[in-house]
């Protein structure tokens, strides 16, 4: 017995230190990040916020963005900031030794479209997602970012908002996913929180702080 305690503790050990030094190596040779260029991207909650810094962050990356919200006009303000990062990549680009210093770059032809959906009302979700497809086409990759943001204590907040946060910040994301998969999507979920007492956050500044449940998400740098 006291023979096998000790083989498990110098098993635990060895696990350590391999873990040490397979993240190590990981730390050292990073892995290459994944392209997303072309790839349709819907973006939950993109009018403001979280969802507005996401939707910049995949224009950068050549992504065709899909920006929903409930609020029309924070939702086009963002699309066009959308647009003037698609401008600045589709610009020629400097480069020495070409003529008149200016290398033609190709084509880039990625487009941001946007809609108006709660997506705490499936009905909404639903209509909003088959007006994509028929728009746009199949959805790659999927970013439940919008929530609710009460900013109060439990007790001081109405049944009304208690429902609406438990709606909009779970149950939306159960009809989102049901909708775009089983395509080979990537499902992207932001860390909301679920509590109207606790403020919607999330531990690391964005992009870094996503969760999957399907297909890993591609890499950002750091």
């Amino acid at each position: 017995m006291r023979m096998m305690i000790i083989a498990e503790f110098f098993l635990v050990i060895l696990k350590v230190l391999w873990a040490f030094v397979t993240a190590g190596a990981k730390w050292i040779v990073r892995p290459k990040e994944k392209s997303v260029a072309g790839q349709v991207c819907v973006i939950t909650g993109a009018g403001s916020g979280l969802g507005r810094l996401f939707a910049k962050e995949f224009a950068r990356r050549r992504a065709v963005l899909v920006l929903w919200d409930i609020n029309s006009q924070s939702n086009e303000e963002t699309a066009e900031m959308v647009r003037e990062i698609y401008r600045e990549l589709d610009s020629p680009m400097p480069k020495d030794g070409t003529v008149g210093g200016v290398e033609e770059v190709p084509p880039f032809q990625p487009q941001v479209y946007t809609y108006v959906c709660d997506v705490g009302k499936r009905e909404s979700v639903y209509m909003t997602a088959e007006k994509v497809r028929r728009e746009v086409g199949e959805v790659d990759i999927l970013i439940n970012n919008a929530g609710v943001v009460s900013g109060h204590h439990l007790l001081e907040c109405p049944d009304e908002l208690i429902e609406r946060t438990l709606v909009v910040n779970c149950h939306a994301h159960f009809w989102t996913i049901s909708t775009f998969l089983p395509p080979p999507t990537v499902h992207v979920s932001m860390r909301c929180s679920w509590s109207p007492s606790v403020p919607y956050q999330t531990t690391q500044p964005p992009p870094k702080q996503l969760y999957t449940t399907h297909t890993p998400p591609p890499p950002f740098l750091p």
